[in-house]
């Protein structure tokens, strides 16, 4: 199953100012929302894989990047839209079975990074990251750490 992002949210989960995972709260096309939460090695893997495409993007001629600021600005405004809502008893009854285990980057295309997730309970989920959305969840993951005051993360 994939899950393509409309509108994301994240927040830290913490026990005795020690991280525990970053919750990150997904709406998808079809307005179904999913809470997954990544341990700090998943998390890291993911920042890995994002961390290139960002680079990619950032080392484009201006011109391009210019032209491709416009195309990205309606896209992220359509993003903050649709954010879901974190609950605070969403993180305190957080789902085991919802823990990123380990993550791998399936499919690495000029539009979309696809992100297998391997779940706690043994299921995959296909997490699908477009070109336009990934500053918007780098940005997202370092708000929810500084947020937290777990700077040592970030």
């Amino acid at each position: 199953m994939a899950l393509t992002i409309k509108g994301l949210n994240t927040g830290v989960i913490r026990h005795n100012d020690k991280f525990i995972a970053l919750a990150l709260k997904v709406k998808s096309l079809r307005n179904k929302e999913t809470l997954l939460f990544f341990p700090v090695l998943a998390l890291r893997d993911l920042l890995i894989g994002l961390e290139h495409r960002l680079y990619l993007q950032h080392s484009l001629p201006e011109q391009e990047q210019e032209k491709r600021q416009k195309a990205k600005s309606s896209h992220v405004l359509k993003m903050h839209e649709n954010i879901p809502a974190i609950l605070r008893e969403e993180l305190e009854n957080a789902d085991v079975n919802q823990r990123v285990e380990s993550l791998a980057l399936s499919d690495n295309t000029e539009k979309v990074l696809t992100f297998t997730l391997k779940l706690h309970n043994g299921s995959h989920l296909d997490l699908q990251v477009g070109e336009w959305q990934v500053e918007v969840l780098v940005m997202a993951i370092i708000h929810a750490i500084n947020n937290a005051e777990m700077r040592e993360l970030a």
